[in-house]
Order: C-alpha cells, then structure tokens, then sequence
C-alpha cells in the first residue's frame, strides 16, 4: 500500500511562499524604520512635534559646516517669520489675512512692527508662533503676496536670530525708548502717536486739550515686565525685569534729533474705537492754529496721527 505524502508547503520546517514573502517585507519595512529612527517625524521630544527634515538637509549641514543634529536644533526653532516690503498703513490683521488656514490664522501670536526712532514703521514687522510647523507654512502663504500694492518677503528666522535682529535694530538706541516700546506691546492698538507739535509743548497741557474730548488713560503707577531691547547693547542690567513708573494719559517721547523743533508724543486711550477716534480728528491738522498762526509758521506744526501696534 503506498503512503500518502503531504504537500510540500505543509512539510515540518517549510513554510509557504506566501507567508514567507510577507515575512520578508515586513523586516526590509523593519529595518528602513530603524535606519530612519533620527530623522523621523515621530519624535518624542516635544519641541520636534510635527516636524520633518527637508530633503535637502545633509546639504544644508555640509554647506553651513554643521552637524545634522545641530542643523535640527535650529530648523526647530524657526517660529518666527520676518515679513519685508510691507506698506507704513498695514495693520495686524492684513498680516494675519496672509494665513490660508484656520490654524495657521489661530496660531500667530505676537506681532512685532519695526519702526524708526520717530516711530515711522520701517515696513519690517516679526511675526512669531508657537509650533514650527505653522511658522513654515506661513512663510510659504505671504512670500511673494501683494499687500496695499507692493510685493511682501517672508523668511524663517530661528530663537537667536530673532534676538539678534532685534539688537541690531535697537541695541544701540537710548534707553527711554524702552517704556514706550513696551507700552505698545501692552496696549497694542490703543495707543496713537502725534507728531508735529512744538517741542516746547509739555505732557500736561497736552493732555489737558484732549482729556475732554477723549476717553485717555488716568495717571496711574504702570508696572510691567521690560522685554524691549532698546539699549540692551549699552546697558543689559534690568533686562527681564519690570517697569515701575507713573504714567498719564500723555507720553512725551525722546527728541529724534538735536536740532528738533517738533515733538512726538503717544497718546494713550482706553479702547481701540477711541483710539481710531483720535487719529480721525487729528490727523493732518495743524496744532493750535490760532496761538501758532499758519502764516508765521509756514504751516511747520502740521500734526500727524497713526495707530502704533
């Protein structure tokens, strides 16, 4: 009588080809992970949550003689984008219409113009971000976009190249502009630089002309944290630390020249609305014109008014 022999694939120590060629896929999946693993977008670290290498980055780390790990500490810290060519009128929320994403909308935090030392916006303005991710998307959603009429840039700038913009920026500038720089970051928005009026012209009496007509801050003790980096370069002692001062409705801000005749002063007010009030009313008119006849003066105290954000 003959034996029945089992098949081939059922034999003790075979296996089925099947079975085997999953086995054989799923060690190359196995083994591509592991070689990966640095690289990943899987971090567990939080601060690389959600974010992956570009390709090109071995030749980034060549090209800047850096390590890859050195490389990917900075590229983690890009949340900061710094938009050029912006018009002197752009507001927060023209930057903040830039964002083609919800998300990318919800996650812009501060937003920092940059102006001159009479507080003329420059054009410049940072705007930071809590996650890697958005900040890079971003920087992809204003590059190149047109706002009032003219061609914007964006580009990333890390944790220390933000400082160092910074620095170069103000750094070397005196050290009264550190509460009105200050103040903006504060009061963003309610805050309404004059300029134009005679250098002569004291706080109080300024604000005893607009206090009836406008809704001004009281005179009160304003205490905040110093994150201005006006001086810093000169003196960084106190830096992170906090303003102790007596502030009114009316801040008089430090000569932008020697030889000045005219004086710049921030107005502060309790609302937006009142703010944008203000600017209304003020803006290109000429100060007292029947004290500082327009004849006599050559029409020189022409005031000029504008929201500071």
């Amino acid at each position: 009588m003959a034996l029945l022999r089992a098949p081939l694939a059922l034999r003790p120590g075979t296996l089925m080809p099947s079975i085997k060629s999953g086995i054989q896929r799923t060690a190359a999946a196995a083994s591509t992970s592991i070689r990966t693993a640095p690289f990943s977008s899987s971090s567990h670290r939080p601060a690389g949550q959600g974010f992956v290498m570009p390709d090109d980055y071995l030749d980034r780390a060549e090209a800047d003689n850096v390590s890859v790990g050195q490389l990917r500490r900075t590229l983690v810290s890009e949340k900061d984008v710094l938009i050029t060519g912006l018009p002197t009128t752009a507001t927060p929320l023209d930057i903040r219409a830039l964002a083609r994403e919800t998300k990318t909308f919800n996650d812009v935090g501060r937003i920092e113009f940059m102006y001159t030392r009479s507080f003329q916006p420059t054009g410049k303005a940072l705007v930071s971000f809590s996650a890697t991710m958005r900040a890079r998307m971003f920087e992809e959603d204003a590059h190149g976009r047109i706002v009032g009429g003219k061609m914007i840039k964006a580009n990333l700038r890390s944790v220390k190249q933000r400082k160092d913009f910074l620095l170069k920026a103000y750094g070397n500038w005196p050290a009264d502009y550190q509460i009105p720089f200050d103040l903006i970051e504060y009061d963003t928005g309610k805050l309404v630089l004059l300029r134009g009026i005679p250098q002569d012209t004291f706080e109080a009496r300024l604000e005893e002309r607009l206090a009836p007509r406008y809704d001004l801050k009281p005179q009160d003790r304003w205490r905040a944290k110093r994150i201005s980096y006006a001086g810093y370069l000169h003196d960084s002692k106190g830096y992170g630390g906090s303003h102790d001062a007596v502030l009114g409705g009316v801040l008089k801000l430090p000569k932008s020249h020697p030889d000045a005749t005219t004086a710049n002063f921030i107005v502060r007010c309790e609302t937006q609305s009142e703010a944008m009030r203000l600017v209304r009313r003020w803006h290109n008119t000429y100060f007292a014109p029947r004290t500082f006849d327009i004849q006599d003066t050559g029409g020189r105290y022409r005031v000029a008014a504008s929201v500071l954000y």
